[in-house]
């Protein structure tokens, strides 16, 4: 499994650090980790930008289910 920093994930997407934390903060996109030592899964980002309703869908479920 590839884990992301903040960094490596905005730019794996193209997107902002700041962009990347206010997803984050809303709860809109698929973070691991505690604050302050999250992380972003590679394959659930590639998901999250193919389907973002389906890569949360999975995402809560994992959490759900405690993976």
């Amino acid at each position: 499994m590839n884990w992301l920093t903040y960094q490596q994930a905005a730019e794996y997407t193209g997107w902002s650090v700041p962009y990347l934390r206010n997803l984050v903060s809303a709860g809109q996109i698929p973070v691991y980790g505690r604050p302050r030592v999250r992380r972003f899964r590679r394959d659930m980002l590639d998901s999250f930008l193919t389907d973002p309703d389906a890569a949360m869908r999975k995402f809560r479920l994992e959490r759900a289910n405690g993976n």
